[in-house]
C-alpha cells in the first residue's frame, strides 16, 4: 500500500515491547521494595501499570493506522489480530482506547490520593482498590457500547476505496465506523477527548494545592515525609505531561478531519504518538520515587559491574594464553 508499513511494524514492535518490560518491571519493584509507609499508594502505581501494560500489549497486536472517510472512519491493523479476523481487532481496538481513558482517570484519582493524604489519614489499601473500581465504570460503558458500531470487513474496503481509489486494501485487514456523530461514537469521542480537559483542569489545581499544604506545614511535617510528598508530587507531574502525547495524536486526526493534510503521514502518527504514554509512565516512577530508583540503578551498577569482569577476565585469558 505504501513504503511506511515495515517501519511502522518495527517501530510499534519495540516500542510495545518495551513499554512491556517497563510496566511489568515496575509492577514487582512495587509488590517488593515499596516501604511499607507508599503500600496504599502503590495499589495505584500498580493500577497504572497494569493499565499501560495491557495498552503495549493490545497495540503490539493491532498496530493500528486511522483513516478518515468522511463521516466514518477506517482502521487498517497490520498487527498479529489480522492473522485471526477483522472482528478481533477491532475489539482489540476498543479495548485499547478504553485502557487510554482509564489512564487518564488514575491520573486524576493520584493527584487526588496525595491531597487526600495531606489532609487525612492514608486509606486502606481496599478502599483505594474500589475507588479505581468506580472510576473505570465510565471506561466500561464506552467500551462496551463502541462495540456495536463495526461495520462489516468488505463494507470497511469499500469505504476506503471510495475516498482513496489509490489505496489497494484488499489483502488488508480494515474495520471501521460508519459515522462519528452517531450517539455511541460522539460518547467515544467526548469520553477521550472532552473529559482530558476537566481533567486537566482539576490536576493543575490539586497540584497548587498541594503545593500550598507542603509549605504551610512548616515544622508539622517531618523533613522525611515532606521529601516523600514531594518525589510523588514530581513524578505525578511528570506523568501530567506526557498525555501532551495524546493532543499530537489527536492533532494527527484533526488535520485529516479538516482535509488539512490527508496522507499516510498523519495516518500513521496517531498511534505512534499514543504509545509513547504507556513508556513514559513507569519511567516518572523510576526517576522520581527514591526507593524504585535505588532499586532501578543498583541492578544497573551490578549488571555493569558484572559484564566489565567477565569482559576483564577475557581480555587477561587472551593475554596469558
Amino acid at each position: 500500500m505504501d513504503g511506511f508499513i515495515n517501519y511502522f511494524r518495527a517501530y510499534h514492535s519495540i516500542a510495545s515491547l518495551y513499554g512491556c518490560a517497563l510496566n511489568a518491571l515496575l509492577v514487582y519493584v512495587v509488590l517488593t521494595k515499596s516501604p511499607k509507609s507508599i503500600k496504599s499508594y502503590g495499589v495505584l502505581v500498580i493500577n497504572f501499570s497494569i493499565t499501560d501494560f495491557l495498552i503495549c500489549i493490545f497495540n503490539l497486536i493491532i498496530m493500528q493506522r486511522i483513516i478518515i472517510c468522511g463521516d466514518g472512519v477506517a482502521y487498517i491493523s497490520i498487527g498479529p489480530c489480522s492473522l485471526h479476523s477483522a472482528r478481533f481487532c477491532f475489539i482489540s481496538f476498543v479495548l485499547i482506547l478504553h485502557f487510554y481513558t482509564h489512564s487518564f482517570w488514575l491520573l486524576l484519582i493520584s493527584f487526588s490520593y496525595r491531597y487526600y493524604v495531606m489532609i487525612k489519614s492514608e486509606p486502606k489499601m481496599w478502599k483505594t482498590q474500589l475507588l479505581v473500581c468506580i472510576f473505570y465504570l465510565p471506561s466500561l460503558f464506552r467500551n462496551i457500547n463502541i462495540h456495536t458500531q463495526n461495520v462489516p470487513e468488505e463494507s470497511a474496503k469499500k469505504m476506503v476505496m471510495a475516498y482513496y481509489p489509490s489505496y489497494d486494501v484488499s489483502q488488508l485487514t480494515v474495520t471501521a465506523v460508519a459515522t462519528v456523530w452517531d450517539f455511541t461514537a460522539l460518547y467515544c469521542c467526548i469520553h477521550v477527548v472532552g473529559v482530558s480537559v476537566p481533567i486537566a483542569f482539576a490536576i493543575v489545581t490539586l497540584r497548587g494545592k498541594i503545593l500550598k499544604k507542603l509549605s504551610a506545614a512548616g515544622q508539622t511535617t517531618s523533613q522525611r515525609s515532606k521529601q516523600l510528598q514531594l518525589q510523588f508530587l514530581k513524578a505525578l507531574t511528570f506523568q501530567a505531561c506526557i498525555p501532551v502525547f495524546y493532543l499530537w495524536g489527536g492533532l494527527c486526526f484533526m488535520i485529516q478531519q479538516w482535509n488539512i493534510i490527508n496522507n499516510a503521514l498523519p495516518q500513521y502518527f496517531c498511534f505512534c504518538f499514543f504509545i509513547l504514554v504507556p513508556i513514559l509512565n513507569p519511567m516518572s516512577s523510576f526517576i522520581f520515587i527514591t526507593p524504585y530508583r535505588n532499586f532501578f540503578i543498583s541492578n544497573l551498577k551490578r549488571k555493569f559491574t558484572t559484564t566489565s569482569t567477565k569482559i576483564s577476565v577475557a581480555h587477561s585469558s587472551d593475554f596469558i594464553t
